[in-house]
This record gives C-alpha cells, structure tokens and sequence, in this order.
C-alpha cells in the first residue's frame, strides 16, 4: 500500500478485507474524493492501525484542499478547538462520557453548518469543505468509547499538523 504522496490509490479501514474505501489523489483534479474512515482499529478492533496517524492522516489533509482552494486555517482551527474542547472535558472530570457524548454527536450538525456557510461564500471551494464535513461525520459515527474519541482527537490533530503544510498559502 503507498502512502498517498504521489497519487497512489489508499484504502482505508478494517485490514480483514471489510470496510475498505478506495480514494484515489491525483493532481489533475481540482477537489480530490473525500477521505471517509471506517474504522479505527485492525481487524482485531482493540489495535489502532499503524499508519492511521500518518499515511490516513496525511490524506485526509489532502483532501482538505485543490490546487489553489483549500479550507481555511481559521475554519479548521475553529472545529479542532471544538473537538479539543471536549477531550479536556473528558480529562478533568471524571464519569463525563455518558453525559458528553451527545454534545460530542453534535458536532456534526455544527460542521455541516459551517460547511454550508463557507460553501455559500466559496462556492469554488465547496468540494474541500464537503470532504472536511465526511471526514468529521465518519470520524465521529464511528466514536463509541471515551478511548474512541481520544483516537479520533489524535487523527485530526495528526491530519491538522499535515494541512498546515500543505494548504495553500491564501488559506493559511
């Protein structure tokens, strides 16, 4: 499997032949096809997969961006501190989980907002925005333990870090 640097196809989620999404990155597209995880862990559901923080992340970064769009730093940033916001909920008080999942589920209905919104601006850069949207959804559609969202955290902090790099320089 490549790591996605130069075009190569990935496939994501469940190593035991289940779960997999084909996303394909070429540089002739102007949005490349949204990166939707499926699952967090190998087949054993209790390892994370060992390139999830890397390779998937940095895809996932990629597919924040075209040639010359990308999402905003300042968009992005808004919803990572969300996420943030919650797992420092989670570490300071304890037996929270049951009682913050909910609100944690609703960050999705907060993105699709966001997206809707910057897409209605940009309507060139609507297909980066969409694919940040899949990214969140299926992120936290998977979310069924407090360890589950700690996972999740770490991927979009990793896929983050990757967008900083690689986001054009009108979106930084």
């Amino acid at each position: 499997m490549g790591d996605g640097r130069n075009g190569n196809q990935q496939y994501y989620g469940n190593r035991n032949g289940g779960g997999f999404q084909k996303n394909s990155f070429e540089d002739k597209s102007e949005t490349p096809n949204p990166v939707k995880i499926t699952s967090f862990y190998k087949a054993d559901g209790k390892t994370v997969q060992e390139d999830l923080f890397d390779s998937v992340a940095l895809n996932v970064a990629k597919s924040f961006k075209g040639k010359n769009i990308g999402v905003t730093s300042t968009q992005l940033r808004r919803i990572f501190d969300e996420v943030k916001r919650f797992e420092q909920i989670l570490s300071l008080q304890e037996n929270q989980w049951e009682k913050q999942l909910p609100y944690i589920k609703m960050i999705k209905s907060k993105v699709a907002y966001s997206v809707a919104r910057a897409a209605k601006q940009k309507s060139e850069e609507k297909g980066v925005y969409k694919n940040l949207e899949a990214f969140i959804s299926s992120g936290i559609d998977l979310i069924k333990t407090q360890e589950d969202y700690h996972i999740f955290v770490n991927l979009f902090e990793a896929a983050y870090g990757f967008y900083y790099e690689l986001a054009p320089s009108n979106c930084r």
